[in-house]
């Protein structure tokens, strides 16, 4: 064999390990450094993604969010009159830019079935129906209010929709009544513009950088998800699609790349340093190498020459390094056997212990045979407690594992399963794990290789998006929706339930004069104490201040008991104050024997009771026949309200005011009737409040104030005839109506129309209208004098600030409240008070009107304190304009 003069094979040797060495160091390096910056970019890709998708989530929020407050509005009976009989102060009243800023929203439409636009607001925008109509005529909410479904199938259509260049959140909601119960009459879109407004306004929540990005804007990529990278950033692109799952924009979540830098700059400063202590280790490896082995070489060297020199083939020369490798081959050839074990060894060693976030479990016949440390921090156990146990002593002993396993063991043709299983720690904790079982080339046994990865966190997770959807966070309670579809289904089976509302009436208080945090401790106790008393019952949480239990497991009279003592432990609870603050619980408990077929009637009965309320303190009080009665009354009452308006079942009633000396009639009084074609005739104690709480009570007293206006100019009429003097007609003007801005043209039209003299016509005002009055409501009650209006303070002596009215404003009658009158015979107290108003009211040059005088002897008073009007049973009750006509007119 030729070998180089120089190159001994312990030199090539030394070399060949010292090149060996370096590769090894760099390799090592290098692939260390990818495997580094590759975690960095899987981490980065994690948390961009983790933004990106928070974003996503809060846009999805936001459209959630207004599909749920827009159920209110939709099935509202004022939105379901506009639709179905008009109602041309619906806007006035309802679509201002105060009631969209405060909606959070931008614009908001209404459409009949056919899609078109009835009524319409969009802010800063003077075109209202166009943008609007572009809604419903979009080929998404075209085809689905147009989906040829059953009525009671009709459900919202939310999502996003880009309009004129910008992004639009857009809900559509099918109009019904409040009850739910009567078919769709039209549609209600809500929008909201995403564009400008996101991500400016949710910033405080919101990880990274945010923006959208117009389809037009992505280079054609707005459709496709993607993450992109440059050496300073990273991006991802999510697109956005509207509702006819078109991409419409992409949401960029931008992130710097601060790890990715500082990476590298670390791995630069490392490669310098190493490539110097590597270079200085080699060189004196190198002479350690040829100083102290190269004498053990020399004597292997010739020792390999004398085994190899008879060998080799003359006519092809090799190095000495080829001739042992050849030699090496031939022998490794005679011991595949030693071979094949040696790769089963290595495959379970691999598959083993590759892994560092997945638990391993090596089985033979069902005995644990080995476990990586991921399975043991895991589950806290030690290895030696664990090895040659059987497998069971991991599982709960219900758990069918065993049986699955074996199973597969079974079966030839299949080589992996997985499966879901409960594992057991050290501590007796349950952990939910997903185990991967593969099977292992084993002749002698059947060897199972099991990978166990921990899935508790993911699950807890689920049944926390579960717990939310169907619960109120605040009080953990269920929320109105699921409370509602709960209630209905077990009304709807007819099941023998027991119902208990409760409204808690000074918490909004709580709120106001302790802040958030005693506001929602005081929400927690109440729910604690309903868990406690009911832990069978379903209880649910309907506003903010509404509860409401129901349950077919509790008997009546242990409900009651229970009942009773939450109102007391919730009496007087207050944990971040040193007073007591009572809740203000209030509850009222509805039995089976009611056949309510929905949640809205058996609610508002509930409430209706509550109101009625007569029991002591701190008392559930039990609901029964006549208040269930009442209750549905009140109900039709509320739903009726606006029909009665349109058909004219408001009337007006007339009780003449006498003068106080003369004895004869002076004027009216005008007075709202309702006589209801089922109920008869309705208290006006009773549709007053529901007027002005459905914001109908400016057109309740327009109409009285026409009625008022037409029957004094009939009156007047034949009053002419048989005397001079001119009657007043007093009609009762309301808060909402004194500040309306119509008001003045209606009085100009009816003055105008029904020639009322100067003085005729008398408004009526309570002090509440004047409590804490400006300067603009002063202006407005010269306005009204301008017009020969008299202006009435009524009920004087029931408000805050009687006496200072009667000095700081134009007023020109002073009306005694009927209050009064029952006192002034017995009380001295009163006859001081009523005497001191009237010496008082002359002295202002005001006349006095003295309401509810029943009786001769109240009469006799007042005439000697010389009141100067009367009103009262004692002279006249009310009476219809026909009565008044019989009475007063040309036969009277």
């Amino acid at each position: 064999m030729t070998r180089t003069r120089f190159v001994t094979l312990h030199s090539k040797a030394a070399l060949i390990f010292i090149l060996g060495l370096l590769a090894i160091i760099f390799s090592s390096l290098l692939l260390t450094r990818y495997f580094f910056l590759f975690g960095i970019d899987h981490l980065e890709d994690i948390e961009i993604t983790r933004a990106n998708q928070q974003a996503k989530a809060v846009i999805q929020r936001v459209i959630d969010n207004q599909v749920e407050y827009a159920i209110d509005w939709a099935y509202w009976d004022d939105t379901y009159a506009l639709l179905t009989t008009g109602n041309n102060r619906y806007a006035q009243r309802n679509l201002s830019d105060e009631t969209l800023l405060a909606l959070s929203l931008d614009m908001m439409g209404f459409a009949d079935l056919s899609a078109e636009v009835v009524e319409a607001k969009v802010l800063e925008d003077a075109g209202n129906k166009s943008i609007i109509d572009a809604i419903y005529r979009s080929p998404a909410v075209t085809a689905h209010i147009h989906q040829p479904i059953p009525d009671k199938e009709l459900t919202p259509f939310a999502g996003l929709l880009q309009l004129r260049g910008r992004i639009w959140v857009i809900s559509v909601n099918p109009v019904r009544d409040s009850a739910g119960t009567a078919p769709v009459v039209g549609w209600m879109v809500w929008g909201q513009a995403l564009t400008g407004r996101f991500p400016s306004a949710y910033d405080n929540i919101l990880a990274g950088n945010n923006r959208l990005v117009n389809k037009g804007d992505t280079t054609g990529e707005g459709s496709v998800e993607r993450i992109v990278r440059t050496d300073n950033k990273i991006t991802r692109y999510t697109p956005l699609y509207d509702l006819s799952n078109r991409p419409i924009a992409a949401l960029e979540t931008t992130e710097s790349r601060h790890y990715y830098q500082k990476g590298k700059q670390v791995f630069q400063y490392l490669i310098l340093a190493l490539l110097a202590m590597t270079s200085f280790i080699a060189f004196v490896v190198y002479l350690l190498y040829r100083h102290n082995i190269a004498r053990q070489f020399i004597s292997f060297e010739k020792n390999v020459n004398a085994l190899l020199g008879n060998t080799a083939p003359i006519t092809a020369p090799k190095d000495m390094f080829t001739r042992i490798t050849e030699q090496i081959e031939a022998m490794a050839s005679t011991s595949s056997y030693a071979e094949q074990q040696l790769k089963e060894t290595l495959s379970k060693f691999e598959a083993l212990y590759h892994s560092q976030h997945l638990g391993m479990i090596l089985l033979e016949n069902n005995q644990i045979v080995d476990v990586n440390q991921a399975l043991l921090n895991l589950l806290g156990h030690q290895r030696t407690q664990l090895i040659d146990a059987p497998l069971d002593i991991l599982l709960n002993n219900k758990d069918g594992t065993l049986s699955d396993l074996n199973a597969f063991q079974q079966q030839d043709e299949q080589d992996v399963t997985h499966f879901e299983t409960n594992l057991r720690s050290v501590t007796g904790q349950t952990i939910s794990c997903n185990v991967e079982a593969m099977r292992l080339d084993n002749q002698t046994s059947q060897t199972v290789m099991l990978a166990v990865k921990d899935i508790s966190q993911q699950k807890r997770q689920a049944a926390l998006i579960e717990t939310l959807s169907h619960h109120d966070t605040l009080s953990g309670l269920l929320n109105r929706p699921s409370t509602t579809k709960a209630l209905n289904q077990a009304l709807t089976n007819k099941k023998a339930i027991i119902t208990l509302y409760i409204i808690a009436t000074r918490l909004r208080e709580i709120y106001e004069i302790y802040g958030h945090q005693a506001y929602d401790n005081a929400v927690k106790h109440i729910a604690d104490a309903l868990k406690q008393q009911f832990p069978q019952a379903e209880i649910g949480r309907l506003s903010e201040n509404e509860f409401i239990v129901f349950t077919d497991q509790i008997e009546e009279e242990q409900f009651i008991p229970r009942a009773n003592t939450v109102l007391k432990v919730s009496a007087s609870h207050l944990a971040e104050t040193t007073a007591d603050f009572d809740i203000g619980l209030n509850a009222a408990m509805i039995g089976p024997e009611f056949a309510f077929t929905h949640f809205e009637p058996l609610v508002h009965c509930g409430f209706y009771a509550i109101e009625q309320q007569l029991v002591p303190k701190h008392n559930v009080t039990i609901v029964d026949e006549e208040i269930v009665q009442a209750a549905n009354e009140t109900l039709t009452i509320n739903r009726n309200l606006i029909t009665a308006l349109k058909n004219e079942e408001f009337t007006a009633f007339f009780q003449p005011i006498v003068n106080a000396t003369s004895n004869q009639v002076i004027g009216f009084e005008a007075l709202a009737r309702w006589h209801h074609p089922d109920l008869g005739m309705i208290s006006p104690g009773v549709f007053i409040p529901l007027a002005e709480k459905h914001k109908l009570i400016i057109e309740l007293d327009e109409l009285v104030l026409e009625k008022a206006c037409a029957f004094l100019q009939t009156m007047q009429r034949y009053w002419s005839k048989k005397s001079q003097h001119r009657l007043t007609i007093h009609v009762n003007l309301s808060s909402p109506h004194f500040g309306a801005s119509a008001l003045i043209n209606n009085l100009q039209r009816l003055i105008k129309q029904y020639q009322l003299s100067p003085g005729q016509l008398v408004l009526e005002v309570t002090e509440s209208i004047l409590l804490g009055a400006d300067q603009e409501t002063i202006e407005r009650m010269h306005a009204l004098k301008a017009l020969g209006v008299q202006l009435a303070l009524d009920d004087f002596g029931t408000g805050y600030s009687s006496f200072s009215s009667l000095c700081n404003f134009p007023l020109d009658i002073v009306k005694l409240d009927k209050s009064y009158m029952s006192e002034i015979e017995t009380n001295e107290k009163a006859k001081t008070l009523v005497r001191s108003i009237i010496n008082m009211a002359q002295e202002l040059g005001m006349t006095t009107v003295a309401e509810g005088v029943e009786t001769a002897s109240q009469l006799r008073i007042l005439n000697v304190w010389r009141v100067d009007e009367i009103q009262g049973f004692y002279h006249f009750k009310p009476m219809s304009a026909e009565q008044a006509l019989d009475t007063f007119g040309e036969n009277g």
